[in-house]
């Protein structure tokens, strides 16, 4: 499959071009003063750069939360006018899914024992730009799936990445964000927009996957307790 990974300096985007290098044919982009070598440097305007990096391109699994550093402007400008920007190119090339990469700290106020799932709202502090730039940049692609121009799975993913079992109850490993990546670019079973919650199974597990054992059956063996 033909994938772009957007934000491809960013820790996330490396793990899971890394995970998927040699089963895909991988297009990295992140913007111009970030990208080196081997990635396109790209400002996702409105313009015909952005339709080019687009073509012929079946998938996109996009860095929706600390793909970017810098300024609360840019972060917000980034999760809004550009994923605005890449994702109308992407409907218009025929792209065919749009995998965000969200969090799960999006509920991290919320008190552990309640069993949280993918019908809450999200509702993040104006205060954390990266949260709200996650909030953001879900709801620029949740527009695009309501209007059925793309299809998009949203996916939570616990933290900290790789945590030590024992004292975290929200942990993901490494191969489980990738494995869930996988399964994503691949699963018949989802809808125009879908909120996907991915946690490791460990001690106190904070958070529900049920619904990713559904509809990604690849994981089920992986998020079993």
């Amino acid at each position: 499959m033909n994938l772009l990974i957007t934000s491809a300096v960013s820790d996330t985007a490396k793990l899971i071009a890394n995970g998927l290098s040699g089963k895909h044919n991988l297009r990295l982009t992140d913007l111009p003063e970030s990208a080196t070598a081997g990635i396109l440097a790209n400002k996702l305007d409105h313009e015909a750069e952005t339709d080019r990096l687009v073509a012929d391109i079946e998938a996109i699994v996009n860095i929706g939360f600390q793909g970017q550093t810098g300024s609360a402007t840019h972060i917000m400008d980034y999760h809004t006018r550009r994923m605005y920007n890449l994702l109308q190119a992407a409907s218009d090339a025929g792209v065919r899914r749009f995998i965000n990469i969200s969090t799960l700290r999006l509920f991290e106020d919320h008190e552990e024992n309640l069993a949280v799932t993918e019908r809450w709202r999200t509702d993040p502090s104006a205060e954390d730009t990266e949260l709200l730039g996650a909030h953001m940049a879900e709801y620029v692609c949740k527009e695009f799936a309501r209007d059925r121009l793309i299809q998009v799975v949203n996916l939570r993913l616990g933290w900290p990445f790789d945590g030590s079992e024992s004292d975290e109850t929200a942990t993901i490993s490494s191969e489980l964000i990738v494995a869930a990546v996988e399964e994503s670019l691949v699963s018949d079973e989802l809808a125009e927009w879908q909120d996907i919650h991915i946690q490791s199974a460990v001690e106190n597990q904070r958070f529900i996957t049920s619904t990713a054992a559904k509809l990604l059956p690849g994981l089920a063996e992986r998020l079993a307790r």
